[in-house]
């Protein structure tokens, strides 16, 4: 009886503790702490995003990317956009360049400085708080004064000192021709990669053919200009070696594309490996020669590089390269075959 009385007293004590009500304290989650990036970011050819709650101090510089600022965020720092694409929600402060770009401003940014366009889009939300101006306009060395003659002034001269002139000058120049690149990477990849080969396996030789074309065929051009009906072939001659050099201009572009490419682990296609690599080369080469007296040898050097290649290959043909191959990699010759030993059989 004892032991059916302890039972019953247990079972009670269950039942009240189930049915009594307890106060439980709800655990609160844990925030995930927000970050201070400090430094320039250069995005190229990639993603970007700065997250909610996230600082950035610093500049930031897209080349041929995609960056997002979410709401919330903030950034102390200039924006410089050259073929890419940004979205703002968030707080910036400091101003916008952008070059052949897109700017996407939504309804929570809050920018405080001036926005500069020049061949970008521009979609900003009127909700949108923008505390600067915002220029939209080509810059000055692409006016025409067809008024004047003598006020006249040629797309991308050289007339012009102004540095930030010169820098526009430059990026303008190399959106042309990563956008040349991109169509030649769609309409001749085999080819653009061939010469690229060339290149990177036979650099010397690639100069040297390039330099002593370089020294050969003005003489030969003004040669051929002595007579009046060579003067067609002249200008035939002068349009191939231009366009040999666009051709190797684009393959080594498009070698840097592909190198970029490993970098980041990705896999792009051959007009994007040339249109990011032509892309960045031009920039290079482009405020090389803000550099006095030798900036100009960057593009040179290139040139001779892919005129070269591209005459070693003939523009990518993939029979004369493979002899070219052949010719500067001797093969190993086989072992000679010991005569057999069977003997024949006797009758």
């Amino acid at each position: 009886m004892n032991k059916i009385n302890r039972t019953l007293v247990v079972a009670a004590i269950l039942v009240i503790l189930l049915v009594t009500p307890i106060s439980v304290m709800a655990q609160t989650p844990t925030p995930i702490p927000a970050k201070t990036i400090s430094g320039d970011q250069v995005v190229i050819a990639n993603t970007y995003r700065l997250e909610s709650g996230d600082e950035l101090i610093g500049n930031l510089a897209v080349i041929g990317g995609t960056a997002t600022l979410d709401e919330g965020s903030t950034m102390t720092g200039d924006v410089f956009l050259t073929g890419g694409t940004l979205t703002v929600s968030g707080t910036v402060n400091g101003d916008f360049i952008a070059i052949g770009g897109a700017v996407n401003i939504e309804d929570t940014a809050d920018i405080n400085g001036n926005i500069s366009l020049i061949g970008a889009t521009l979609k900003k939300s009127p909700l949108a708080e923008i505390n600067g101006e915002i220029t939209e306009q080509s810059p000055e060395f692409l006016d025409f004064n067809w008024s004047d003659p003598k006020g006249f002034d040629f797309p991308f001269s050289t007339a012009r000192t102004s540095l930030l002139t010169r820098m526009l000058q430059a990026s303008l120049q190399a959106l042309a021709m990563a956008s040349l690149a991109v169509i030649l990477g769609l309409l001749l990849p085999q080819q653009i990669k061939r010469v690229a080969d060339t290149i990177s396996k036979e650099p010397l030789v690639t100069g040297g053919v390039g330099l002593l074309s370089v020294v050969v065929a003005p003489i030969l051009l003004v040669l051929l200009t002595i007579t009046i009906i060579l003067i067609p072939i002249t200008i035939l001659g002068t349009l191939l070696v231009g366009l040999a050099v666009l051709f190797g201009w684009v393959a080594i572009g498009y070698e840097i594309g592909q190198r970029l490419a490993q970098l980041f682990k990705m896999t792009w296609h051959p007009s994007i490996s040339a249109g990011i690599g032509v892309l960045l080369l031009g920039l290079v080469t482009g405020f090389a020669t803000l550099i006095p007296c030798i900036g100009w040898l960057v593009g040179v050097i290139v040139a001779i590089l892919g005129l070269g290649a591209v005459i070693i290959s003939r523009f990518g043909s993939s029979k004369y390269a493979n002899k070219v191959a052949q010719a500067m990699v001797p093969s190993t010759p086989l072992p000679p075959t010991p005569p057999s030993t069977t003997d024949s059989p006797q009758l």
